[in-house]
């Protein structure tokens, strides 16, 4: 049933304007007051280029949380998956073990395959990542970490319609510098990284980094098997050259590349599987851990591996800088598992997905003084993304003698130009307003090869070929005003556009419409206290349209629109430098989303079926019940994905469309907060620095009808630090999740039953390192 949106908007209104009456107030108490002195223990100014220059993240009228390498340290962040910890507004999920769907104040990806692009882009040193496999990122060399809330309709207008995680890693130096460290956990997981540079000539610098992780004890066990589940190793490689001819000129060449093996994605069903068997008890009675092992008759494995190259371009023409990044990267997922829940290979998945892109992007950036400053650049990617091949064997294939193969590409090809301006009227006030118009041409070729082991027979589809193109035009304006040099206050308006896509792996193909968001915002930026404490909110309301929603149906990820949803809600970070060795951080998110119109969704039920869902012979002639008439509903359906006779399927559930108008988005947490800190000690013999993080989850859904859900979580991260007193060497002993929160990386339900993928229990370690 649809819910009304009297008192939705209501509650939303009435957020907006005290949200709005708050800042007034602070910027009415505040601007009476002088300038404060900067003293000794203030807040360091944190520089960002979300504007395509280098400012100070506080005169930026965007909500940006920004973290440098010694805080992502203190809150324990290691990978992008950390994120989440520190920046509330944030939730980070992943699929099938290797594929990364972070979401922000609920704009997100659950949507995912080749060709599909996240809503919330990430760029590594200013070079967009488009294949969803691709984000999961180690921190060991990360400079800075910058989260950029809302749409980025003008600047990162490349599916940025839920904000931006920008990447920015350590880059040459002329001095001889270096860091190195060697770890070992709880469950023999080994791990070890580097990082050097120097000048080579007065001219000419590099950098060089890595990383390696082998976790050789899983999580969990399978227990059919015996053999660990999610354990594996993974490693990366990063290096640079800069090359400075003269004063105004700077070229950096850059190289990358990434890989992982590991037992995942461990899948688990939570109740009963479709043969009606309760997988959770089977588990206990075998004497195992059910939130860590599973009970499958396939190890799960996956192996990933990505590499790209850039090359940056900065030349500063006095007054104006133009800047090119030109890059290249490809990508490679395969994973093989058992999605249906069972001790039978009924259904096994052995997919094998690739991405290919090319991007071209430039930048031309006023540089002068006076009143108004401008950017102005343009954009293009070519893109290569598909399976080859997503093959399903089992069973339910030709009786397990045979196989299906999925194979496809789609090619995208993407021009984008873009202006943006700022004008200052007097030393206070700043009107922006930018345009971003992107043309998306997406072609897609997709064909089936099956083979029939009995009869030795092949069948070759004829090839799908199909094109659309994409345009829109999308924006930004904005108005802030500096009270005093304590506060800032702000108001926006953005719209963001990600394109649509093919799905070739349905049945039939479907082509995902564009999703668009109109964003409005108010916030305050603010240093108290002679800058002792820095604290920033916002409020903001989300108009979304064509929401791009996944289910996977008998193994295999399928998308499809919704038609639309209201998101609004209030965030907060806070830093707070206590004493000159005493650190607090932390921050708030309220998101209420909700869908608007949701007609079409796919609903689940498991079996066996309720007595409200009448069973349904369809046609009357057929000798068993294959359809249903959903409550509320007139007109049977089949249900998806469900190949048994109806009223004699015992476990799983029945997918069927239904209406899920008014229900939660997927992913989102209503309530998240996080605080955190760090402590350093000194002594004769060395400093100590005690540092940690707590982070609460009030939990989210993860079907649109709301019924399987993960439950609200809290999670401790803390570490003990020895730094010599040179603050060379140091030893660290650390711990993750030590409250031993269980929780999931990803939930669903399928016509195989409610399951998802748990997240990493408790882990501790000593690590040891030093620098230079």
């Amino acid at each position: 049933m649809r819910k009304s949106g009297t008192t939705a908007g209501a509650r939303r209104l009435a957020l907006l304007a005290s949200t709005g009456i708050f800042i007034l107030t602070c910027g009415s108490a505040i601007a009476q007051d002088s300038a404060p002195q900067v003293t000794d223990g203030a807040i360091s100014d944190i520089i960002v280029t979300a504007q395509k220059r280098s400012e100070n993240a506080q005169n930026v009228p965007i909500a940006i949380t920004a973290l440098d390498n010694s805080q992502l340290s203190a809150a324990g962040v290691s990978s992008t998956a950390d994120l989440k910890s520190t920046v509330p507004a944030l939730n980070v999920t992943t699929a099938t073990g290797g594929i990364g769907l972070p979401r922000i104040r609920g704009i997100g990806a659950t949507g995912q395959g080749p060709g599909i692009e996240n809503p919330v882009a990430v760029y590594v040193d200013g070079v967009y990542y488009g294949a969803s496999f691709g984000i999961l990122q180690s921190m060991f060399d990360t400079e800075q970490v910058a989260v950029l809330k809302g749409p980025q309709g003008t600047l990162f207008g490349r599916n940025a319609t839920g904000g931006l995680i920008q990447i920015t890693t350590m880059g040459p130096s002329y001095d001889l510098t270096g860091k190195a460290e060697i770890g070992y956990d709880n469950y023999d997981t080994i791990h070890a990284a580097g990082y050097v540079s120097s000048g080579i000539t007065d001219k000419i610098a590099f950098s060089l980094a890595g990383q390696y992780e082998n976790r050789q004890t899983g999580y969990g066990k399978n227990l059919l098997t015996g053999n660990d589940v999610q354990a594996g190793r993974n490693w990366g490689v990063r290096g640079k050259l800069l090359w400075e001819p003269t004063e105004d000129t700077k070229v950096t060449l850059a190289t990358d590349a990434n890989g992982r093996n590991a037992s995942e994605p461990a899948f688990r069903n939570f109740d009963r599987n479709a043969l009606g068997q309760n997988v959770t008890q089977q588990i206990v009675d075998l004497g195992g851990d059910p939130d860590h092992d599973i009970y499958s008759d396939v190890d799960p494995n996956m192996r990933t591996r990505a590499w790209g190259s850039s090359l940056t371009v900065e030349q500063d023409f006095g007054g104006v800088s133009l800047k090119s990044i030109t890059a290249y990267r490809k990508s490679t997922f395969d994973y093989y598992f058992d999605p249906d829940g069972t001790t039978q290979k009924r259904i096994v998945i052995d997919n094998s997905q690739f991405d290919k892109q090319f991007t071209q992007e430039l930048n031309l950036v006023s540089e002068a003084g006076g009143p108004f400053k401008w950017v102005l650049g343009g954009f293009y990617m070519h893109g290569k993304a598909g399976n080859d091949p997503a093959r399903t064997t089992g069973l339910f294939t030709f009786g397990g003698n045979g196989y299906s193969d999925n194979i496809n590409y789609q090619t995208l090809d993407s021009f984008a130009g873009f202006a943006e301006g700022t004008y200052s009227f007097g030393a206070s006030t700043n009107l922006t307003a930018g345009l971003r118009y992107t043309s998306d041409k997406r072609e897609l070729n997709a064909y089936t090869v099956s083979y029939n082991g009995n009869t030795r027979v092949t069948t070759t589809t004829s090839p799908v070929e199909e094109s659309e193109t994409f345009n829109k035009l999308t924006w930004r304006l904005s108005l802030d005003h500096r009270f005093s040099p304590e506060l800032l206050a702000y108001a926006s308006y953005n719209r963001g556009f990600r394109s649509g896509a093919y799905i070739p792996q349905a049945t039939p193909i479907v082509l995902l419409q564009p999703d668009v968001v109109d964003a409005y915002e108010i916030g305050i930026k603010s240093d108290l206290f002679d800058r002792k404490v820095r604290l920033n909110i916002a409020g903001y309301y989300y108009d979304e349209q064509n929401i791009q929603v996944q289910q996977v149906i008998s193994g295999v990820n399928s998308a499809y629109n919704a038609d639309g949803a209201h998101i609004y809600g209030i965030d907060a970070d806070f830093t707070w430098r206590v004493t000159q060795n005493f650190r607090l951080f932390g921050g708030v998110n309220y998101t209420h989303a909700r869908y608007t119109g949701f007609t079409n969704a796919i609903l689940s039920q498991p079996f066996p079926l309720s007595s409200d869902f009448t069973l349904v012979k369809n046609p009357a002639t057929n000798p068993t019940f294959n359809q249903i008439i959903a409550p509320g509903q007139t007109v049977p359906q089949a249900c998806q994905g469900t190949l048994s006779p109806l009223n004699t399927t015992l476990g799983g559930n029945c997918l069927y469309i239904g209406d899920a108008s008014g229900n939660k988005l997927q992913n989102t947490p209503t309530f998240t907060a996080s605080v955190g800190g760090s402590l350093d000690i000194p002594t004769s013999f060395g400093k100590f620095t005690l540092a940690g993080n707590f982070y609460h989850n009030s939990g989210f859904v993860g079907t649109p009808d709301e019924r399987v859900k993960q439950k609200a979580y809290d999670t401790v991260d803390a570490s003990l630090t020895w730094w010599s007193r040179d603050d060379h060497l140091f030893i660290r002993l650390w711990g993750k999740n030590l409250t031993d929160a269980d929780y999931h990386t990803q939930i669903g339900g399928t016509n195989s039953g409610d399951n998802g993928t748990n997240a990493a229990p408790r882990t501790y370690g000593l690590t040891a390192g030093f620098d230079f």
